[in-house]
């Protein structure tokens, strides 16, 4: 299986690892979301990461940042707490490609899942960093 194979084909396993991570970490504005919340903004990030991985573009996933920035900003996120989940989105896909990738493919893949998460997070620190100071 290749990256975006995984991607595309096994969803529901990021999700619920993710999301259960989540759950598990107790992260106190989080702890306000249902499961089924948790579920469906981790399939929204899951969908621009995969559009980033795609297209060799992270057009989208900038978008899906900014918008998640304002959202958590508003509702007062610090964005620590927003990067712990970021990082437990990443866990969870490390996780699946160590399991279900083809093994000569894995460290590409999650080279690229890195790259491509680093970049998230740079988005959503640099909206934080404009809406602080607005």
């Amino acid at each position: 299986m290749t990256l975006i194979e995984l991607l595309y084909n096994k969803t529901d396993k990021i999700i619920l690892d993710a999301t259960n991570s989540l759950v598990r970490a107790h992260l106190p504005h989080y702890e306000k979301f249902k499961e089924s919340d948790i579920n469906e903004r981790f399939k929204k990030l899951l969908h621009s990461i995969t559009k980033c991985v795609e297209k060799n573009s992270c057009d989208e996933l900038n978008s899906y940042m900014d918008k998640l920035s304002d959202e958590r900003f508003s509702m007062g996120f610090e964005p620590t707490e927003v990067q712990v989940a970021i990082n437990i989105f990443e866990e969870a896909l490390w996780k699946n490609i160590g399991d279900l990738v083809d093994e000569d493919k894995q460290i590409a893949g999650m080279k690229l899942i890195t790259g491509v998460i680093s970049k998230a997070k740079q988005e959503m620190l640099g909206e934080y960093a404009i809406l602080e100071k607005s």
